[in-house]
């Protein structure tokens, strides 16, 4: 099982960011195959789970790939609110 990090950003949200991080957090997603699951695989569930047809201002990244973006400073945490699920 691979953790993912959920982004939901403060402003311009289509749901409530924290409330919904909560929500979230911890959640383990059976993605199904053989295939390792990716970030829009979670993303995909993330929306399921939510009840949405539309990602605007949900985004879903691997830790790998969070780590990355961050400490390269393109993302502003001041911007989201985080949480994580597995797949």
């Amino acid at each position: 099982m691979k953790a993912f990090v959920v982004l939901i950003l403060v402003e311009g949200s289509l749901v409530e960011p924290r409330k919904t991080c909560e929500f979230l957090e911890g959640t383990k997603f059976d993605i199904g195959g053989s295939v390792q699951a990716t970030s829009t695989d979670v993303l995909n569930k993330v929306l399921f789970e939510l009840g949405l047809n539309d990602s605007d201002g949900i985004g879903v990244l691997s830790i790998s790939d969070f780590m990355d973006r961050f400490n390269d400073q393109e993302l502003n945490p001041d911007d989201y609110f985080m949480s994580y699920v597995y797949a």
